[in-house]
C-alpha cells in the first residue's frame, strides 16, 4: 500500500469497525483505530513539514554568505526565508498537537460519568475531517517547488488553519463531560 493510500484505506477500516454490534468491542475497536488515524496524520503532516525545511534551507543556500561587496542579505530573500521558516514550524506544532491528542477513556467509572460511544462516534466524524484536510495538505505539498511555493502558500495556510480547528474541535469534544 502506498503512502498516500494509507489514510483513506484507515478511515475506510475505521467507518467499518464502528458499526460493530458488540458495544465494548466497537468502543476498544474505535479507540485503537483513532489512534492509528493520529499516527497516520501526523506522519503525513511530518513529511509536509520536512518538505517545507528543505525549501527553506534550498532558499538559505540562495541568501549566501555575507561578502565585502554585499555585506547584508536581500530583504526579500530574507522575508521568504523567515516565511518558509514560519511555515515549517507551524507544521512541525502542529504534528506535535495530534501526537498529544487525548482519546476517551476506556474507564468503567467515567464511562457512566460520560457517554463514551456517542464521544466515539462524534470522533468519527472529526477524524474524517482531519483526514480529508491532511490529504489536501499532501496535495498541496507535493506540488511545491522553491519557484512556485508563493502561489500555494495561501491554500496551504487555509487547509493548516481548517486542520488547527478540526484539532481544537476534537479537543473539546474529549473535554466536555456528555
Amino acid at each position: 500500500m502506498e503512502r498516500h493510500e494509507a489514510i483513506p484505506v484507515i478511515v475506510a477500516k475505521f467507518f467499518q469497525e464502528s458499526r460493530d454490534v458488540n458495544p465494548y468491542a466497537s468502543a476498544v475497536t474505535m479507540r485503537a483505530f483513532d489512534q492509528v488515524i493520529r499516527n497516520q496524520l501526523a506522519d503525513s503532516l511530518a513529511r509536509s513539514a520536512g518538505q517545507w525545511r528543505a525549501l527553506y534551507q534550498q532558499q538559505g543556500h540562495l541568501v549566501g554568505t555575507p561578502s565585502r561587496d554585499h555585506p547584508f542579505p536581500d530583504k526579500e530573500a530574507m522575508d521568504s526565508l523567515r516565511r518558509l521558516k514560519q511555515l515549517a514550524d507551524n507544521v512541525s506544532q502542529t504534528v506535535a498537537h495530534i501526537h498529544a491528542l487525548e482519546t476517551p477513556s476506556s474507564d468503567r467509572v467515567y464511562h457512566r460519568i460520560r457517554n463514551n460511544d456517542q464521544i466515539l462516534e462524534m470522533l468519527i466524524d472529526v477524524d474524517y475531517q482531519l483526514a480529508t484536510t491532511a490529504a489536501a495538505i499532501d496535495d498541496l505539498t507535493n506540488r511545491l517547488t522553491l519557484e512556485g511555493w508563493k502561489e500555494i502558500e495561501p491554500a496551504f495556510q487555509e487547509r493548516l488553519a481548517q486542520l488547527i480547528q478540526g484539532i481544537r474541535n476534537r479537543s473539546r469534544i474529549v473535554s466536555e463531560v456528555v
